[in-house]
């Protein structure tokens, strides 16, 4: 993984770039809302279930009661008095009106969703006032409708009372008359007391116990919280296309991937490019890499010793060769180079030989050969010649072998720069040294290469000495990396036995 987050950031840093427009493109476009509530206690007033000659104590009915009480409020007699308050229909499209019943209470709760602070406040407090008005109207109505009915029962009594008290003062106390006074004194006593009840009874619809305020915020969650979502999301999806890209590419990233196919990784260096690297500009840095690369040569294949140098995938060795040879060439030994990759010449040459006859132009003969070498800073080097296109099966002879066996017995080290493992060419020229030094590009070697050469060399009986890992651009070192640089060792390597040049 940390592999992956190294060499796949760009795409991690897109992906999250890109979840954060579409989160800022939703924001700007985001309807805020706002909503507000009010808290009405209701009171039994006359005409509803919820006064106590309606009420029968049953916890259904109250239910019931309770939820009609709740439908009221979006009726359109409320809505009407609603508007006459704000001068505006509510609610519209856009906007929601909700009523509830806390548990076990005669209460309504009446919230109001708008697209403003200010406009789900008055809405919300206007339906809560709309709402007391049209149930104490109702409540008043209902009560006069009573004393109405009263009233014409009392004046139809009081009608019957004066007829019976005309006919009893006539027929005397014993009569059905006088019987009818003392029937209708106390029926108009009856309707009065009924009166004076339905006088007394409270109209009162209820109150507003908590009145409504405007939202301190919107409904919808703070700005930050779509942005720190969107790049957590954006991270995420990041890294794991940055995994999948990386296990689709199934690269040799760095030592340890190489460990784990036992193939030891001496050191790391950059790209080779038209100079070598004792000649750059650097901290020396470079140059110190060839130089452990230098010491683990030495220590796993001491002279005098044959050492093939090939790429994995297909690519140019001459570089990495060249620069072998030369820091080889510093510790005082003698050392051959042969450019053994007849299918392409390299692109840049740190050495600055320039086309020159060699190998190609020696027609096999180790003499030949050998007149062909140029020396140039401490390494004598045989070119691929100037006409390579029709040698490229030189590399399988038993003359190139014996032009290489030929240098073997007067340089400690000779090194061949062979085309890349897997071709004819290549495995051709290594299999006329003692072993191969393999080339790892961080960015090109894949797993699945790496391991159809380690089986390839395997049969056909090649000793693997390591490899060199290339970097293609200066990124920081891993921790397996970082733990290869040793200090500074010229004294050590100049005391160290295997660094004795081989007298002949």
């Amino acid at each position: 993984m940390r592999s992956a987050l190294r060499h796949h950031i760009t795409s991690i840093i897109v992906c999250t770039a890109l979840a954060l427009g579409f989160a800022a493109l939703y924001v700007v476009n985001l309807p805020y809302t706002y909503t507000s509530s009010a808290v009405v206690l209701l009171a039994p007033a006359p005409g509803n279930p919820l006064t106590a000659e309606a009420a029968s104590g049953s916890g259904t009915q109250t239910t019931v009661a309770m939820s009609t009480e709740a439908e009221l409020v979006r009726t359109s007699a409320v809505r009407d008095i609603v508007a006459d308050t704000l001068g505006r229909l509510a609610p519209d499209g856009r906007e929601r009106l909700e009523v509830t019943i806390p548990t076990n209470t005669q209460m309504l709760e009446i919230s109001f969703t708008s697209r403003t602070a200010k406009q789900a406040q008055e809405a919300a407090q206007a339906f809560a006032e709309g709402y007391l008005a049209f149930r104490e109207e109702r409540a008043t109505s209902t009560q006069n409708s009573q004393l109405e009915a009263l009233q014409t029962q009392i004046d139809a009594a009081e009608a019957n009372l004066r007829r019976a008290t005309s006919e009893a003062a006539s027929a005397g106390t014993g009569s059905f008359a006088s019987q009818e006074v003392q029937l209708y004194t106390d029926r108009l006593a009856q309707l009065s007391t009924s009166r004076s009840a339905a006088e007394a009874l409270n109209t009162a619809p209820g109150s507003i116990i908590a009145p409504a305020v405007e939202p301190a915020g919107a409904n919808e969650l703070p700005e930050w919280v779509y942005f720190l979502a969107a790049a957590a999301l954006g991270m995420l999806a990041g890294i794991a296309f940055a995994l999948l890209r990386e296990w689709r590419r199934d690269l040799v990233r760095d030592t340890n991937a190489a460990a784990e196919m036992d193939v030891a990784v001496f050191s790391t260096v950059p790209s080779p490019g038209s100079t070598l690297v004792k000649d750059t500009a650097d901290d020396g840095t470079e140059h110190e890499a060839y130089r452990r690369l230098r010491a683990a040569v030495v220590a796993n294949g001491p002279a005098p010793h044959i050492l093939a140098v090939a790429g994995v995938e297909d690519e140019s060795s001459w570089g990495i060769a060249s620069n072998l040879a030369v820091v080889l060439a510093e510790a005082e030994f003698s050392v051959a180079l042969i450019a053994a990759d007849m299918s392409s010449a390299p692109s840049q040459d740190p050495l600055g030989i320039g086309r020159h006859r060699g190998l190609a132009d020696s027609a096999g003969e180790a003499a030949a050969a050998r007149e062909f070498l140029v020396e140039t800073r401490g390494v004598n080097v045989l070119t691929a010649g100037l006409d390579t296109a029709g040698a490229r099966d030189l590399t399988a002879s038993p003359a190139f072998r014996a032009i290489v066996n030929s240098l073997h017995e007067d340089f400690d080290f000779v090194v061949i720069a062979a085309a890349s493992a897997g071709s004819a060419e290549g495995d051709a020229a290594l299999l006329a040294s003692d072993s191969v030094l393999l080339i790892l590009t961080s960015d090109r070697t894949k797993r699945a290469r790496l391991n159809a050469a380690l089986e390839r060399f395997d049969r056909l009986g090649i000793d693997v000495l390591g490899a060199v890992k290339v970097t293609t651009a200066k990124a920081p070192a891993t921790h397996s990396e970082r733990s290869q640089r040793p200090t500074r060792t010229s004294r050590n390597e100049e005391m160290n036995p295997k660094y004795a040049r081989a007298r002949r």
